[in-house]
């Protein structure tokens, strides 16, 4: 399903993702907490349905801002792992847990972190430092930051970047 398409001209910056996302993470917590009920042909005063969030599936550069992972371009530039842009030619880069995996705790740790922060310099300063901004589907407790934001790979391999992918699995 697709929920939205964001308007042009300019590709948004990560702020302006977070506050397009806010109404839409509200209905889904909306839909998941309360539910609602929908008339069927068996069941004509309706029957309660629950809504989640089973994953977000993007390009590399939408997955950072709606994840809130710092630019594709970062240092830290994976969604998975704390892998270094100057380690991923590295064979070590290649190895299944060569690298400290992302957690989704820390990563809603991080995020309140940078929430808190007042100023738009702290705010950079933060990024910098930690690879990580606040994301709205922190809001969501079931859905799990880290492991529900796919990247799509058809996607980065028809662009000819396999270096992206290369902490996802295929074990």
């Amino acid at each position: 399903m697709c929920t939205s398409i964001l308007p042009g001209p300019k590709e948004q910056n990560p702020e302006q993702i977070q506050r397009f996302l806010r109404p839409i993470i509200s209905d889904l917590l909306r839909l998941w907490k309360d539910g609602i009920i929908i008339p069927t042909e068996s069941c004509p005063t309706g029957r309660l349905v629950r809504v989640i969030l089973v994953a977000v599936v993007c390009d590399k550069p939408a997955a950072h801002k709606v994840g809130g992972f710092a630019s594709h371009s970062h240092t830290h530039f994976c969604t998975v792992c704390w892998i270094s842009i100057y380690d991923k030619d590295k064979p070590k880069a290649f190895e299944k847990g060569g690298f400290t995996p992302r957690t989704d705790a820390e990563q809603r740790r991080l995020g309140e972190e940078y929430r808190n922060l007042t100023t738009p310099s702290a705010r950079k300063t933060f990024v910098k430092e930690h690879a990580t901004r606040y994301m709205q589907l922190s809001r969501l407790p079931y859905f799990n930051l880290v492991e529900q934001i796919v990247i799509d790979p058809m996607h980065n391999l028809f662009l000819g970047k396999p270096y992206s992918l290369l902490c996802m699995s295929f074990y």
